[in-house]
């Protein structure tokens, strides 16, 4: 319920996916769970919510076997703490066109080095040298497409994380998608800097 702009971040994941036609949202609860459902009911949004709870915390996977049978189409997995922009429809296509058991969103983070990198050789011979390089890489952002028939593979009442779904995933030899997205399309609110950096920018459409 953490405020973005005038809405709180909640409502600012419902509406994304709302532009896109997605208006049937399961939300896992635990911490604070009536207050959640209070709030969300209070605001009379034009979606439809279905709540589930977990009795433990049971990780960023572990509650989707409590939807085992109430799903049965592909669906979206979106952590609380993050706002993608992006065309949720294009990541669909993704998805479905190359047949993924699973797909990640990922994005793009660059860090630039604020000093000249040095690769050697053998006995230390200068092999190349580089000035303040930027590095980039795939960051996990907490947003997921999977198909229906994953929520059997997600064990009753235990703790277990997606990274532990994508691997038993991986093992069967299924197939896993990445799709990215810019910088500058992912919100972090988990990080204080992000929160404090975008609280006050975001636009309520």
């Amino acid at each position: 319920l953490i405020p973005i702009g005038k809405k709180t971040i909640i409502e600012q994941i419902f509406q994304r996916f709302s532009k896109h036609g997605s208006n049937n949202f399961f939300l896992s609860v635990n911490f604070k769970a009536e207050l959640i459902e209070y709030y969300l009911n209070s605001q009379n949004l034009s979606c439809n919510i279905e709540y589930f709870k977990e009795n433990k915390p049971m990780g960023t996977a572990g509650s989707l076997s409590l939807l085992n049978g109430k799903i049965n189409e592909t669906f979206f997995v979106s952590n609380c703490d993050i706002i993608i922009e992006q065309d949720y429809s294009e990541i669909l296509d993704y998805h479905k066109k190359n047949n993924n058991d699973i797909t990640i969103v990922a994005a793009l983070k660059h860090y630039p080095i604020p000093y000249g990198t040095i690769i050697t050789s053998e006995n230390g011979k200068l092999e190349s040298l580089t000035e303040k390089p930027e590095l980039t890489f795939k960051i996990n952002s907490g947003m997921y497409i999977l198909e229906p028939h994953l929520l059997k593979e997600v064990p009753e009442d235990e703790f277990f994380h997606i990274t532990h779904l994508i691997e038993k995933i991986q093992q069967r030899g299924g197939k896993i998608g990445v799709f990215p997205v810019s910088e500058k399309s992912w919100i972090d609110i988990g990080e204080w800097d992000e929160y404090l950096k975008n609280s006050g920018n975001e636009k309520d459409n």
